[in-house]
């Protein structure tokens, strides 16, 4: 299971609304939030992927959405170091062609350790962006600052404040209501997971099928957020 810093830990309710505040300029990005919630919505989806347990349930196209506009905005927000992959995986050398699919690394400047990294697939990463970092790669470059993605963020602003913008508005608007109206369903199935598990444990003798029960249940806490 992935490390989630607790410091900053957002639930996949939490992060949500912190998206949504983003979205509207309430909020301005942090770090450790931006990228706890990229790591517990990349914990949730593989969960989905793989359909093994609760997080089946959870509607792939709507979180992955999500999850890829807190990429863009994490890419966008701060300095960091980048690394390109191909689709095989291997790395490619600044000043090489750009790939035509393959995976985007972003290490922000400010994290240090090498699990601080968040990746995207190319083809998932903002137009802008992507174009922007080409730019760079061609260049020799590997580093970004903020200011290097100042046409995107004129872009996002324009697309707040233009009334011929109201269509994508209401448009967010219906995803964040059905994000949330998710969030809260399965966070009372999450929790009834949670108890279930715990007496589950509780009464088992094996050490190995215990320890496996509360691996689940610490996975549901991270996502989810423990029960009360």
């Amino acid at each position: 299971m992935a490390s989630v810093d607790r410091r900053k830990k957002l639930t996949i309710d939490e992060i949500n609304q912190y998206w949504r505040r983003m979205k509207q300029g309430a909020t301005k990005p942090e770090l450790h939030k931006l990228t706890n919630a990229i790591r517990v919505l990349d914990l949730a989806l593989a969960e989905a992927e793989s359909r093994s347990s609760l997080c089946h349930r959870l509607s792939h196209r709507s979180w992955s959405t999500v999850r890829d506009d807190l990429f863009d905005i994490l890419l966008s927000s701060f300095p960091g170091y980048f690394i390109v992959y191909s689709a095989d995986s291997s790395a490619i050398e600044p000043g090489n062609n750009w790939p035509e699919s393959g995976t985007l690394e972003f290490y922000p400047e400010q994290l240090r350790r090498r699990d601080d990294a968040c990746q995207a697939q190319l083809s998932r990463v903002h137009s802008s962006l992507q174009l922007r970092l080409r730019w760079c790669f061609a260049d020799g470059r590997q580093t970004t600052t903020p200011e290097d993605f100042a046409s995107y963020k004129e872009c996002m602003e324009e697309l707040n404040n233009n009334e011929e913008s109201e269509e994508a508005r209401l448009l967010l608007e219906q995803l964040y209501q059905s994000c949330a109206d998710e969030a809260d369903k399965l966070k009372k199935i999450a929790h009834r997971k949670w108890w279930q598990l715990h007496y589950e444990a509780r009464g088992c003798s094996d050490r190995r099928q215990k320890s496996q029960l509360r691996k689940e249940m610490e996975q549901l806490e991270v996502i989810w957020g423990r029960s009360s």
